[in-house]
């Protein structure tokens, strides 16, 4: 059996399983031990596969929602972490907290501990599992309509949420910051997610990186007098 015909059949049966042992593929597909271990080798080295004690099982392919989301996450880490360490001294034990999606506000979700003892109400479903996987006890996701992109929740639903609500604080993701300190995102529904939970605020922040710095995106939905900025600059 030439190797082409071998790779097709071991990837054919690897990814209809999930899971399988060498073993059993040595068996199935008939291709001797040694000669199969090379070529799970091969493969897994080409990220067609992933070994694994005893077997292998089959490399899940990222949709582009998820490669999105991923990269996001994975840019400008070290700022990100930075600002994230500078807001959460903005919070205090026992307050009520709105925690906007994004990026930023996804590596300040990872700070937010159980002995705060916070209340947090989310329209991001990522940051929501991340204080789950934290152990806070008071989470709440608003409800809405989820936007695929950025796995945030937003609509007409959401803004009546957070119309019942007066936060202590609220922390809000920012695509721009001009030389003004005039704030913008992206898109209309998430802008009016922002405004509104400013407006139900006693103190708001917005969270940006200094790539986001000296620009301007399409819908601006606050300015200094409203939101305080929080960022990696000194």
């Amino acid at each position: 059996m030439l190797k082409e015909e071998r790779w097709k059949n071991i990837l054919d049966y690897v990814n209809k399983k999930g899971y399988c042992t060498n073993e059993e593929l040595s068996k199935v597909l008939s291709i001797p031990f040694t000669t199969l271990r090379r070529d799970l080798t091969d493969l897994s080295e080409i990220n067609k596969l992933e070994r694994v004690h005893g077997g292998a099982k089959s490399v899940k392919e990222k949709s582009i929602l998820e490669e999105i989301l991923d990269y996001k996450l994975t840019t400008n880490v070290a700022a990100k972490q930075k600002i994230a360490q500078k807001a959460i001294f903005c919070v205090k034990e026992n307050e009520t907290i709105f925690l906007d999606a994004g990026s930023n506000t996804y590596f300040l979700a990872q700070l937010i501990t159980p002995n705060l003892n916070v209340r947090v109400y989310t329209n991001s479903i990522i940051n929501a599992q991340v204080l789950a996987n934290n152990g806070v006890k008071h989470i709440y996701v608003l409800p809405g309509r989820l936007k695929l992109s950025t796995q945030a929740i937003c609509g007409v639903e959401t803004l009546n949420a957070i119309s019942n609500y007066n936060f202590d604080v609220a922390f809000i993701g920012v695509n721009a910051v001009d030389n003004e300190y005039n704030f913008y995102t992206t898109n209309d529904d998430e802008a009016e997610i922002k405004k509104k939970a400013i407006r139900c605020s006693q103190l708001s922040f917005g969270l940006a990186d200094k790539s986001k710095m000296d620009s301007k995106s399409f819908i601006k939905f606050s300015n200094k007098k409203e939101l305080a900025l929080i960022s990696d600059e000194e």
